[in-house]
């Protein structure tokens, strides 16, 4: 692990010295909206039927099943505010007809499935790192100018994407 994380913390410090701005999150959302916008964003969303209620009605839900990912799935996600603005997205990844006995729809496959796809929608900038943790245990880590993602398994059901603007949080800067 020590090699894939001297890697990343010097690509950090590259990325962040850079002053390049990767903003950009996704369906429209980015680093630095408000969160008027935000919500005026997700209920235009809605009217177009694309987002909807999520979890507990603690998230916002879209419907993967546009061929983005090998089977229907739902994301799950939501931001956190600093100063009124997004700094941080979390968003949770599941295939819809998971069960215990649809082991192949599980967070093994799925994780791979969502690493995919990403690497279609952030095609520009640099490559994920993957970096073996034994806490965390594999997890893809992407940093371009002031935008982290960082892919992983969740549980057994899901995989967990957390989107980190490393300009307005800074002492988030040294985790993954």
């Amino acid at each position: 692990m020590d090699m894939q994380f001297e890697r990343y913390k010097s690509l950090m410090k590259r990325e962040l010295a850079s002053g390049e701005h990767a903003d950009s999150l996704f369906f429209g959302i980015y680093f630095g909206m408000t969160s008027k916008q935000f919500f005026a964003h997700c209920w235009e969303m809605n009217k177009k039927g694309l987002f909807t209620d999520g979890q507990n009605n603690t998230a916002v839900l879209y419907k993967l099943n546009n061929h983005e990912l090998k089977h229907p799935a739902s994301l799950n996600f939501y931001p956190s505010f600093t100063h009124n603005r997004i700094s941080r997205l979390w968003a949770t990844y599941e295939y819809d007809g998971w069960a215990p006995w649809n082991k192949h729809l599980g967070s093994d496959s799925l994780v791979t499935d969502v690493l995919a796809l990403y690497k279609k929608w952030y095609n520009t900038g640099n490559p994920f790192i993957t970096i073996n943790d034994k806490v965390k245990g594999t997890i893809y880590v992407k940093v371009d100018g002031n935008r982290r993602i960082i892919i992983g398994r969740y549980n057994d059901i899901t995989v967990k994407v957390d989107y980190t603007d490393m300009l307005t949080t800074p002492s988030t800067a040294k985790e993954y």
